[in-house]
């Protein structure tokens, strides 16, 4: 990068920051979760507004193609990174083992009816979703994978909220996203192997579907058997907190370009790298929240801002489509979860609760739609469709779930 690239670049980055900071707060103010005013900051800087009534600005501010871009880009995503290894703590396989049979049956059924339901959208409606026969697979496994998925870090937040975090309804939500989203990311990877556009090769399903579990079975043992001694001996002979701080973000990119390495998202390593750092994260929490607040007060807003920026929503909304894949999150996560509940014992109430908690995207959907975007999986209207499905439904957990519970005083359930 010329020293001018470098200023350019810099200057992207302090309006992208500022802009995510100030309509981040008003989403606050009025009780909506910050990544929506940070969306909404990307609608204002791209295409989509300043591209529209200022393009001179817009193309001066943020050129469509070069280093600039490029390096943007690249920092988002590794900033996402560890944002994604925070993510992954929140799932504790040793709660999921405690909780047992409840949580195996919300969390299976509740994962395998939407993502049918999502696959079977795709060729029940495929004039609404605008694809061909060529693209039908593909897109109908990837609209299975997204909607499968339950936004952990958002619903521990709902639930910390509520008082409900410790309770019986709050640690069956909580072990339950551990099925929802290694099978969302699992099956996302197949798809991204199999029918990316660095695929190997195609009709090797089985073999990429083996080799996700290998690697996410290998990172699990590492976190069961190897991590906790490692980092224990990392605090004893390291300055703390920054010795942990930097052999988390170290073990973050190996898994990373493991991941990319083999053809599956750089995002599915550092996820699974964050979940086999759990109990290391429960022994000792202060770097992990270091990097927590440092990657959510930076990279986040780059990131979400950045993706706003690189599409047209205008161009991109189709107010049909946006309500398919809407209604159809709603119908397939909390009937399943309901259905999953009512199965493992609990009662009409609980289960719809849990239903409504899980329903939740948030972040990881709308990160996985916008990978699935980057990898041309998905056009811009599929892609606008599932991140305003992912901001929807974030939106509708909490009021849910206090309807539900709050009026008979569940709290204590």
């Amino acid at each position: 990068m010329s020293p001018l690239d470098w200023t350019m670049l810099s200057l992207q980055l302090a309006t992208m920051l500022f802009v995510a900071i100030v309509l981040g707060q008003v989403a606050r103010r009025i009780g909506i979760p910050a990544v929506v005013g940070e969306i909404a900051g990307g609608l204002l800087l791209g295409p989509t507004m300043l591209g529209r009534f200022a393009p001179e600005t817009y193309v001066w501010l943020f050129p469509p193609a070069g280093p600039i871009t490029g390096g943007r880009t690249a920092l988002a995503r590794v900033g996402m990174l560890f944002f994604i290894v925070t993510i992954g703590l929140e799932i504790s396989i040793g709660e999921f083992r405690r909780i047992g049979r409840k949580a195996l049956s919300v969390g299976i059924i509740g994962t395998l009816v939407p993502l049918v339901l999502g696959f079977l959208m795709c060729y029940v409606f495929p004039a609404v979703i605008g694809v061909t026969r060529k693209d039908q697979f593909s897109t109908a496994l990837f609209m299975g994978s997204i909607l499968s998925l339950s936004a952990n870090p958002v619903i521990a937040r709902i639930l910390m909220d509520m008082g409900l975090f410790k309770s019986e309804i709050g640690r069956t939500i909580m072990s339950a996203t551990l099925v929802d989203d290694l099978v969302g990311w699992g099956l996302f990877a197949v798809i991204l192997a199999e029918f990316g556009p660095h695929a190997a090769g195609q009709g090797r399903g089985m073999a990429i579907l083996g080799m996700v579990f290998v690697f996410i079975g290998g990172i699990l043992l590492l976190g069961r058997f190897v991590l906790p001694p490692l980092m224990d001996r990392i605090r004893r002979d390291l300055p703390q907190p920054a010795g942990s701080i930097t052999c988390i973000v170290m073990l973050a990119l190996l898994g990373a370009a493991g991941s990319e390495y083999l053809g599956l998202h750089s995002f599915l390593g550092a996820f699974v790298v964050g979940i086999a750092l759990a109990e290391v994260y429960q022994a000792d929490p202060r770097p992990f929240e270091i990097i927590g607040d440092f990657s959510y007060a930076v990279f986040t807003p780059i990131f979400f801002v950045s993706m706003a920026i690189a599409a047209d929503f205008v161009e991109g909304f189709d107010l049909w489509l946006v309500l398919l894949i809407t209604v159809v999150a709603f119908v397939g996560k909390i009937c399943g979860v309901f259905l999953g509940g009512r199965l493992a014992g609990m009662n009409s109430r609980q289960s719809l609760a849990v239903g409504c908690g899980l329903n939740a995207r948030g972040i990881l959907g709308i990160v996985m739609a916008a990978a699935a975007y980057e990898a041309e999986l998905i056009d811009l209207r599929l892609f606008v469709a599932c991140v305003l499905m992912c901001v929807i439904t974030t939106m509708a957990a909490g009021p849910a779930l206090h309807l539900i519970l709050k009026p008979a005083g569940s709290a204590r359930a």
